[in-house]
């Protein structure tokens, strides 16, 4: 039986664990595929990162993040989204199916309503989809791909399809990835509600 889900992020990175760290919080069923390939993992010392003045290692941040988002309920999947696929006749709870391998070996599939392409290293998620990419003018490196008419909200032509982190065309720094994923998050979590969404503390 295949699974439902509300919100399926594509990339373990800073963008998309943040992203999940809203979605989850906000109650929403939200499912990370990390295939633990993030930019950030192999730098050995991140020292522009608020809160950490005597620096943190990538996979460090990485690992406390992923360990934040699942404190509120995110579920991380170690598979590569091999396919993904608009449905044509989707209702309101399910716009797209997710392919991945299962642990058994085969192919799995599960159905959410909203997408966040998180990603920048694997793009053929977009691809399927008919997102065009080109090279991000905010990344000296010329390595570094965005979406094509991406804006800070991460939003695409498609409906329920966003990119989050440097695939919306922010600079290469990881405060401002993990923010621009956050937004992406909150554009669907006020679009799941109906109102604008603030996170409060107690």
């Amino acid at each position: 039986m295949e699974k439902h889900i509300d919100t399926a992020i594509i990339g373990g990175g800073i963008s998309g664990l943040s992203a999940a760290i809203y979605t989850s919080q906000a109650g929403l069923t939200t499912t990370v595929f990390d295939t633990g390939k993030s930019q950030l993992k192999p730098i050995s010392k991140v020292y522009n990162y608020p809160g950490f003045p005597e620096g943190i290692s990538g996979k460090e941040l990485i690992s406390k993040m992923t360990d934040q988002s699942k404190q509120f309920g995110t579920e991380i999947v170690t598979h590569q989204v091999e396919k993904l696929e608009r449905l044509a006749h989707s209702s309101e709870e399910s716009r797209f199916k997710l392919t991945f391998s299962s642990e058994e070996g085969g192919q799995q599939t599960l159905s959410a309503k909203y997408v966040i392409v998180a990603s920048n290293i694997y793009l053929k998620p977009l691809k399927d989809l008919g997102i065009e990419t080109e090279v991000s003018p905010a990344v000296p490196s010329g390595k570094i791909s965005r979406v094509r008419g991406g804006s800070w909200s991460g939003e695409t032509h498609i409906p329920g399809l966003y990119v989050a982190g440097l695939l919306s065309g922010v600079p290469t720094q990881s405060i401002i990835a993990a923010g621009q994923g956050t937004q992406a998050a909150m554009e669907i979590i006020s679009a799941e509600k109906g109102k604008a969404h603030v996170w409060h503390d107690k």
